[in-house]
Parts: structure tokens; C-alpha cells; sequence
């Protein structure tokens, strides 16, 4: 009888929540420095270090849409929420619009590198 100690962090349900916080720390980081383009160089880093296409866009919207919706939330709580919902909740879509297709070219190019090894 063998005895098989498998981590708990070695479970991919804990590699996707652990790159979502990634993501959301890059997009917070980055936000104050690039702005319109934080969204599209966090998902290029973490497109590029997940590499699996799918994984890499559902992490990146996911993580930038939470992320966004934090900062607009708050943007908005400081305005005395001037704007209506329904224009925050496209600004969201917009943002992660814009992960996604910085995921897509990272997972793109970090797949592309894996395979060159």
C-alpha cells in the first residue's frame, strides 16, 4: 500500500482561483500607471504564463471583470453614483473585453514557446 500525499495546490480549481487573484492584483497595480491598457497587459502576462487558451481567456475576463467592477464600484461610491448601473456594468464588459484579448495573444505566444522547448 502506497501512500500518495497529493497537495491541495496542485488542484487545478486552485490554480484557477489562484491566477484569478492574480489577475486582479495586476489589474490593481496596473490601473494607476496604464489606465486604458492595464486590462490588455495583465492578460498578455497571465495568457502567457497559463498557456492553455480557454483557461487563459475564462481566467482573465473573470479576474478583470471582478477587479473592474471593484474599481468602478468604488469610483462610483466617491461620486455619489452619478452614472447609472446599467453604464458601469458595460464599462466592465469593455475592460474585460479587453483582458480577453490580451489572454488570447499570451496564451497564444506562451503556447507557441512551450512547444519550442
Amino acid at each position: 500500500m502506497e501512500r500518495r500525499s497529493e497537495s491541495l495546490l496542485n488542484s487545478s480549481s486552485v490554480i484557477f482561483v489562484a491566477m484569478i487573484v492574480v489577475t486582479i492584483l495586476l489589474n490593481f497595480g496596473l490601473f494607476f500607471i496604464l489606465n486604458f491598457l492595464a486590462p490588455l497587459v495583465t492578460g498578455l502576462i497571465v495568457g502567457y504564463i497559463v498557456a492553455k487558451y480557454i483557461h487563459a481567456i475564462a481566467i482573465v475576463f473573470s479576474g478583470t471583470a471582478l477587479s473592474y467592477f471593484l474599481v468602478f464600484l468604488i469610483t462610483e461610491w466617491f461620486l455619489d453614483f452619478v452614472y447609472k448601473p446599467e453604464d458601469v456594468i458595460f464599462a466592465v464588459i469593455i475592460m474585460s473585453g479587453i483582458g480577453v484579448l490580451g489572454g488570447a495573444i499570451g496564451s497564444f505566444v506562451g503556447a507557441r514557446r512551450s512547444k519550442t522547448k
